[in-house]
């Protein structure tokens, strides 16, 4: 049974009833998951589709498949460009039946009413985010003297195999660090 788009990845567990089965469309804003960060901009909505199924009285199993874009900056030429973000989430939550202290790391637990799987979302997303962000595997980045853009004409720099001894640079001391070692 496919119900209608939701904003929330919160769910009434009122209605499913043993051995039923929901499928839902879900349209999250990111700001509501807390995904905001100063390296990466959720700008679009997480289009999720979201599978509840009952098993007995006290457990819910969850599939989710989660996909949005992501605007971040080149590693090398720090030029922002979008990447595809998409992953999935299986896990089955019980009714808590425990106080806090006795649960384990890996348990998931509701109330019996409601399920609320955003912050497992929000968890998937944030391990999706790239470390070292490329715009493409042949970017050519930034000249270290001058700064010009290599991706799109070549700079006046001479090539050197040494780092650059200029004051800005200040690992430029660890080379003459390692030759005297």
């Amino acid at each position: 049974m496919k119900e209608g788009i939701k904003d929330t990845l919160v769910f009434d567990m009122k209605d499913l009833r043993h051995e039923d089965f929901k499928a839902y469309e879900v349209l999250v804003p990111p700001a509501s998951l807390g995904l905001n960060y100063e390296e990466v901009e959720f700008n679009n909505a997480l289009s999720c589709a979201v599978r509840l199924l009952r098993q007995g009285d006290d457990n819910v199993y969850v599939t989710a498949a989660i996909e949005t874009k992501i605007l971040v900056e080149c590693g090398r030429c720090i030029i922002p460009f979008e990447v595809d973000i998409s992953t999935t989430l299986e896990l089955l939550f019980s009714v808590s039946r425990k106080s806090p202290e006795e649960s384990e790391a890996d348990e998931r637990y509701f109330d019996g009413e409601t399920l609320d799987i955003s912050e497992d979302v929000r968890q998937l997303l944030v391990l999706e985010i790239p470390a070292w962000p490329l715009c493409s595997e042949t970017c050519e980045g930034l000249c270290p003297e001058c700064g010009a853009e290599l991706n799109i004409s070549a700079c006046s720099c001479e090539p050197t195999d040494e780092a650059p001894a200029s004051p800005s640079n200040p690992f430029s001391v660890l080379s003459k660090m390692l030759e005297k070692s």
